[in-house]
């Protein structure tokens, strides 16, 4: 974990049970004989959505952070997910073998590029739960509620309408399953 090392920091501030964090400072540390690292993490106002907006006049909503950002208005779309969330900085004493081996329970690496939605969650750089979230929720936020993950289909209900299913569409998978029709055949377009 480097300096600067976008991550998700395991949180009960957030409906989602992860919030978004920077790696702010690291230092190697032998405490009784074994080699840890202290890691401090710091509240992301950028919320993984956007770049510091240095030209607003709003007051960051961090105090750890010297640019004008304001939480609310960098997260892509409005969404307000993390606005609830008070800004924070909390030090970490973590085994170094854990990092090596992945084995955080609590942090897990965050892309830099996570600001991008996937159609497969196996084309995530990092395959954990916030990741796996973070990606549903971008897309169901796009009125994307269908998702793979290697060959299973994951669908979230939208909780509205969907233009998915109208009366063509409709009509369309009764005649298959009068006809008789393959799947195969459907997905191939072969369905009239």
């Amino acid at each position: 974990m480097e300096k600067g090392q976008p991550v998700w920091l395991r949180s009960k501030a957030s409906q989602w049970g992860w919030v978004p964090a920077v790696v702010h400072d690291r230092e190697e540390v032998t405490i009784k004989g074994i080699t840890v690292l202290k890691v401090t993490l710091r509240d992301d106002p950028r919320s993984v959505h956007g770049s510091p907006n240095t030209s607003s006049k709003v007051e960051t909503m961090s105090p750890f952070y010297d640019v004008d950002i304001h939480r609310t208005s960098e997260i892509r779309g409005g969404d307000g997910y993390y606005t609830a969330v008070e800004p924070f900085e909390i030090t970490l004493t973590i085994d170094l073998e854990s990092i090596e081996r992945d084995e955080l329970d609590d942090i897990k690496i965050r892309d830099n590029e996570s600001n991008t939605s996937v159609e497969d969650l196996i084309g995530l750089t990092h395959l954990h739960e916030p990741a796996i979230l973070h990606s549903l929720r971008l897309r169901y936020d796009e009125d994307v509620i269908y998702t793979s993950t290697g060959p299973i289909l994951i669908a979230i209900n939208p909780f509205k309408a969907m233009p998915l299913y109208t009366n063509e569409v409709m009509e369309k998978y009764r005649l298959q399953g009068e006809l008789g029709l393959s799947v195969g055949n459907v997905k191939k377009g072969r369905l009239e």
